[in-house]
């Protein structure tokens, strides 16, 4: 598989990024759990973030309904391959695709300029596949056989293919825009849907043909959930301001001003229970690492 996307994180990282104050529009929160992928956990929450809790909460159902007769190595095997081929995916196919030191600059300068968790790892792991496909040994060979017009080889191909699908993304990236991270989070989104629609249709057919368990059909009450759990979000409470009077507006011009009463100075008291409940730092966001060859899908 190529380079993309594996990473390893604490899982309280997101219950921290993530404030029920940020999925728009929903009276609830999906929140997963450690057994799934994390690549999973972050979709999930981002598309809560994009599109809100509701739009989703059927396929989280139908997923978790699913999983209970898969292994564990299914389920964070399929959960990870379903978001990697369905972002990636394309038919399109440009003869300007490459990949150059500029790629690298471009996100990298992007890298810097977007803070949505799901964003930020997907352009980590789209320069960690770059660095590696420039420092291949083959590249080069690839880049004169490509040049002169010749890709017969398989290798060559395959190569060929990597760029291609780094290149449909990288060439979206305008990080000098003003709104950048929000033009290509949009872009994002319909493949995020995929992914989430894809991971449900797998498990389907894997919980329907494993020869392990019996499936015991789909679950309809959240209450039922195993690998999620909903949260319902308190709506905020709106402070009215109270309408002043006539007599309230000219208080202070007709009452009797009085000599401020001596205030006796307490002892200052040190707030023991004050707790920094600020957000992790992104910085600690997942690295990709390398995994199986998956391009022979495509």
């Amino acid at each position: 598989m190529i380079k993309l996307f594996s990473c390893l994180i604490i899982f309280n990282f997101f219950q921290a990024v993530f404030s029920q104050e940020k999925i728009q529009n929903s009276t609830f929160q999906i929140e997963s759990s450690k057994e799934i992928p994390i690549e999973l956990n972050i979709l999930i929450t981002s598309i809560q973030i994009a599109l809100g809790s509701e739009k989703i909460l059927p396929i989280v159902l139908n997923i978790d309904s699913y999983a209970r007769v898969l292994t564990k190595e299914d389920i964070f095997l399929i959960g990870k391959v379903e978001i990697y081929k369905t972002i990636l995916k394309t038919n399109e196919n440009s003869k300007k695709a490459i990949i150059d030191g500029n790629s690298l600059k471009i996100l990298k300068e992007s890298l810097h300029k977007v803070n949505e968790p799901f964003l930020k790892w997907f352009l980590s792991a789209l320069l960690a596949d770059c660095n590696t496909l420039l420092n291949s040994p083959k590249f080069k060979e690839y880049l004169l056989q490509k040049n002169a017009g010749h890709l017969e080889n398989l290798e060559f191909k395959k190569i060929d293919k990597k760029v291609q699908l780094l290149f449909r993304w990288i060439s979206k990236l305008n990080p000098d825009t003003q709104d950048f991270e929000e033009v290509i989070k949009q872009e994002l989104i319909p493949s995020m849907m995929d992914s989430l629609q894809n991971i449900e249709k797998s498990f389907y057919l894997m919980a329907t043909s494993t020869s392990f368990a019996p499936f015991p059909g789909l679950i309809t009450s959240t209450d039922e959930l195993k690998f999620f759990s909903v949260i319902k979000i308190a709506p905020a409470k709106e402070l009215k301001q109270k309408e002043k009077s006539i007599e309230d507006i000219l208080a202070p011009v007709t009452e009797e001003v009085k000599p401020p009463e001596a205030i006796l100075v307490e002892p200052s008291k040190e707030d023991w229970l004050n707790l920094d409940n600020s957000p992790s730092n992104l910085k600690n966001l997942p690295k990709p690492s390398d995994d199986t060859n998956w391009l022979q899908d495509f």
